[in-house]
């Protein structure tokens, strides 16, 4: 009779793999990864133009501040208040989030936008129904009155900082043209002089100095 524990152990199976989601699972954990990129993009940008606002602001305080010394500079022939300058010099951060707004994060927002349209099409295929990117998509613009133009979120953003930089050229104009230096008032006491009182010196003055052409001469 053989030995039964001379006969090797049949190999161990192979792992199972695990099951694969659904394919309209895994889609949907891609449509709602898509939307947190938009929301992530979206908050971003409204970040960077409260930071714009409060930049703007400060400079503008900054200019008031400055109206109170009243110091005039020549530029190019022309004096301007030294306010003015401040409150121009905004321009320069305002031109720096405008960049970093319109031309950075406003593009990588449409590409999220995008791709997150394009993620609801597949869901659409697979029987769900998303429309979020394109309703979203649909009602952001908004027509001018007159000219019946849409203005979409590209166009608002411009009027946005044109507003804002055109406001500061105007306060920059009345307060660098308008502001000149007052003349200071002389604060400076001044003593009063007095002309000094009669007294006996004055009177025996007048004595001495009284002709003696009426006086008579001592009799001997």
């Amino acid at each position: 009779m053989a030995d039964l524990n001379l006969v090797p152990p049949p190999p161990p199976y192979p792992p199972v793999p695990a099951a694969a989601p659904p394919l309209g699972a895994g889609q949907i954990e891609i449509w709602k990864k898509v939307v947190d990129v938009q929301q992530h993009f979206n908050d971003l940008e409204l970040r960077i133009r409260n930071f714009a606002l409060i930049v703007t602001g400060a400079f503008l305080g900054l200019g008031g501040y400055a109206i109170k010394d009243a110091g005039v500079v020549k530029v190019f022939g022309l004096e301007v208040s030294i306010a003015g300058l401040v409150v121009v010099s905004a321009i320069f951060p305002l031109a720096a989030f405008y960049f970093m707004d319109r031309l950075w994060y406003h593009r990588l927002l449409d590409g999220s936008v995008y791709a997150g349209i394009e993620a609801e099409t597949a869901l659409k295929d697979l029987g769900y129904k998303v429309d979020l990117g394109s309703k979203i998509k649909e009602h952001s613009p908004f027509k001018l009155w007159l000219s019946k133009m849409k203005i979409r979120s590209a166009t608002k953003m411009d009027l946005f900082y044109a507003i804002l930089a055109g406001s500061i050229l105007l306060i920059a104009g009345v307060v660098g043209f308008g502001i000149r230096p007052q003349p200071v008032a002389d604060t400076t006491p001044k003593v009063a002089t007095m002309a000094p009182p009669a007294g006996p010196t004055s009177s025996m003055s007048n004595r001495t100095n009284k002709p003696s052409g009426g006086s008579k001469a001592p009799s001997r």
